[in-house]
């Protein structure tokens, strides 16, 4: 599979031709930024949402909440603060201070903020994201306001302002502090107060506030996970295990206290989570939270931040390669290094809103923006060769995996699913499961499973020659099963219960050493944190798990042509209310989803044949099964079609929004033919004005459970030449659904 070295890291990058870092650009910000009234005085803020129609933006508001907040406001203030300490320009100072402005204007006599402002100017007072709490909102305030003072000395009014500020909200939020001196009793919220109090400690060299910054620190250490999955993370939880990706500044606020104070247990804390638990996070993506089962999207650009930001830092103090290299790699998450090899980061300098299985949320309001900007901004620090990596795209490894049970091969084993927060497998027998893995690279792994376990179930785990065993104690958290040396890219675990259900959710592998293969302009680099070599790399052809060419017969019916797409579907999204708990239309992360109701639809056809008068066209659907087909790149042949027909029609939808590509049409003189095709979200209006085949009066949920929405089915139209077609090549789009498509 590869490996030959050919050079040391150090070497690299003299013999690259230089790739640029992905510019700042403030259009997208820029776009988002607005005078507000607030309590009758204009503000200059950032609108919190943009949401996406075809290729506009159109500013939106946070129903319930308002149309912006501090919580925003204060990120752009830390951003174009942190942009003024690099390079002193006078637009970023004048952002800096216009954003502070507007900041200071929700700080009540006490201290505290308020977070939200409506659209009439009141600001919102009650709201349980907005009203008064010593929150996520005053502590980033706080943080903004005295991570400013010192860049403000060009302007003493308003350093004077900043000043009286950053000293209420500090007296305020210090008094707010639990017995372990966190705000709202978590280590998340509590890092972001750190930051401030450690800013408003470099102003004032008061050693009480130095003092408490410690005691702060002091009990985020105590929340660092110092074995099992988590090893590296901070808890996050009251009562229970708990980490989230985004606002876990942890480290990053650890690291500046080591600046303080040179006190190595800080530095070694924020080591451990980079070198123990931050190659998890490459691996798998910024996952979105753990608890009990890792739920891996949303995947956001606040999750990203936070790495960048400690990894970027971590590199400062610590002058080690490996971290300026890996704030580069996740920095890639905004390019391309991301599993749909998509960018996340918009041509305009948005920031998309989130990452998830098959697509991407391309809205981009303020918290993602610059959360993205922030993200740029910080590997600008790092030196240029370490920037250039940002286009770097890891394509193997011995990385984590995680796969959901009631994917894995179960064979013939009994079982029921259960949706308990997460889908489950649940059984009282014994069972086994096996997984092959893709792109695999053998090594020592540590393997974690997660779910419901009685005492005394017992386990073993294979893979090769090699295998584990034990017996799981009852628990629901994601439990070790011990270390195995795999040399085959198969796992095999079997799980027997002593006595009762057991519940099955997730199989998790962790390398012992985590190894990471880039592709950087045509090269191949292997990557861990002893370093980074060049290496010789063939990478292995990942066969798709749909059919992509097909030869299709084509049925007449009067003047129609309906092509038989059944060895294509790939997808089952039409359920009968007997097995409306199963089907699984929109949830590609899942095995059960929402679906459409088959009686309603059985109730338009006959003998499964639709017609469509207006068109006067025909229409065959399949009901049982799989009755769609999932847009990926498959290539219709037609099978002796040598009819010269004038319009290709199609039915289909889109989930999670509307979505358009292109599809290609060959024809018998090999003459291509591009044409946009698109489809609106199934359960919302025709976004691109497409005609409505249908509009049912229900569909079933997640659960079987019937909801009053009004699922649709659209219909494209689509004119041909005067020549017979050979083949059609459907679009890349994971998210957009076809059902049938005749010819007439």
């Amino acid at each position: 599979m590869k490996k030959e070295l050919l050079i040391m890291f150090s070497l690299i990058f003299l013999s690259l031709i230089s790739f640029a870092l992905p510019e700042i650009n403030f259009n997208h910000l820029e776009f988002l930024r607005d005078e507000f009234q607030v309590e009758g005085q204009t503000k200059i803020g950032y609108w919190i949402y943009a949401e996406k129609f075809g290729d506009k933006y159109i500013h939106t508001e946070a129903k319930g909440e308002g149309v912006t907040c501090v919580d925003d406001v204060a990120r752009v203030a830390i951003l174009y603060t942190e942009l003024y300490k690099i390079d002193n320009k006078a637009f970023y100072l004048q952002r800096a201070k216009e954003a502070l402005d507007f900041v200071m204007a929700f700080q009540d006599t006490d201290g505290d903020f308020y977070n939200f402002v409506f659209s009439d100017g009141k600001i919102n007072k009650q709201g349980i994201t907005s009203r008064k709490s010593a929150n996520w909102w005053a502590a980033r305030a706080f943080w903004s306001i005295a991570n400013a003072i010192e860049i403000f000395e060009v302007d003493k009014e308003f350093q004077e302002q900043l000043i009286n500020s950053a000293k209420l909200s500090y007296n305020f939020l210090s008094k707010s502090l639990d017995e372990n001196y966190f705000l709202n009793h978590n280590s998340d919220v509590s890092s972001v107060f750190l930051l401030g109090v450690i800013e408003y400690y470099k102003y004032t060299k008061d050693e009480k506030v130095k003092e408490l910054a410690v005691k702060v620190g002091d009990s985020i250490l105590k929340t660092q996970i110092l074995e099992g999955f988590l090893t590296g993370a901070y808890n996050e939880g009251e009562n229970i295990l708990l980490w989230h990706s985004w606002g876990s500044r942890q480290a990053e606020a650890l690291l500046e206290l080591y600046k303080i104070t040179q006190d190595q247990r800080y530095l070694d804390s924020a080591e451990i989570i980079a070198d123990e638990f931050y190659p998890v996070l490459l691996s798998l993506g910024p996952i979105y939270e753990i608890t009990e089962y890792i739920r891996l999207y949303p995947q956001i650009a606040y999750a990203v931040e936070p790495i960048i930001s400690t990894l970027t830092k971590l590199y400062e103090v610590t002058n080690e390669e490996q971290y300026a290299s890996m704030a580069a790699l996740f920095g890639g998450f905004y390019e391309r290094n991301n599993h749909l090899n998509t960018p996340m980061y918009g041509p305009n300098g948005e920031g998309y809103d989130s990452l998830h299985s098959v697509y991407i949320n391309s809205n981009a309001g303020a918290e993602s923006t610059i959360c993205a900007l922030l993200s740029l901004a910080r590997i600008k620090t790092l030196p240029s060769e370490f920037q250039e990596l940002t286009q770097a795209i890891i394509i193997s490894g011995r990385k984590a995996h995680l796969f959901e049970v009631e994917k894995m091969n179960t064979g013939i084993y009994s079982f029921t699913l259960e949706n308990i927060n997460n889908v489950v497998l649940k059984t009282d027998e014994s069972i086994r499961v096996r997984q092959t893995i893709d792109n695999f690279y053998p090594g020592t792994y540590e393997i974690f499973v997660s779910g419901i376990f009685e005492p005394n179930t017992n386990f073993k785990v294979t893979s090769g020659d090699h295998s584990i065993e034990g017996t799981i104690k009852s628990s629901k958290d994601i439990n070790s099963l011990g270390v195995i040396n795999m040399n085959k890219n198969e796992i095999i675990l079997y799980f027997k219960p002593d006595n009762g259900h057991i519940y099955i959710d997730q199989v998790i592998l962790k390398p012992i050493d985590p190894l990471f293969v880039y592709k950087f302009k045509d090269n191949y680099y292997e990557f861990t944190k002893e370093g980074t070599i060049q290496v010789e790399y063939e990478p292995t052809e990942i066969k798709s798990q749909y059919v992509q060419k097909v030869e299709v017969s084509t049925e007449k019916i009067n003047e129609s042509y309906v092509l038989n797409l059944d060895e294509l579907f790939n997808n089952d999204g039409i359920v009968n209310f007997s097995n409306r708990k199963s089907g699984n239309f929109d949830n590609f992360e899942g095995v059960i989803g929402a679906k459409y109701p088959a009686e309603e639809i059985q109730k338009l056809l006959e003998k499964d044949i639709y017609y469509f008068e207006n068109e006067d066209v025909y229409f065959k659907f399949k009901i049982e099964g799989k009755d769609n087909l999932i847009c990926t790149s498959q290539e219709i042949y037609l099978k002796d079609f040598e009819q010269i027909v004038n319009y290709l029609y199609i039915v289909g939808s889109s989930d999670h929004g509307n979505y358009e590509g292109t599809l290609t049409i060959v024809y018998e003189d090999e003459l291509i033919e591009e044409q946009q095709i698109y489809f609106s979200d199934w359960c919302q209006q025709p976004f691109y004005g497409e005609e409505v085949l249908m509009e049912l009066s229900y569909r079933y949920d997640s659960l079987g459970n019937k909801e009053n929405i009004n699922p649709k089915l659209y219909l494209l139209k689509i004119p041909l030449r005067n020549v017979p077609i050979n083949s059609i090549y459907l679009p890349q789009i994971p998210t957009m659904h076809i059902f049938a498509i005749s010819a007439k």
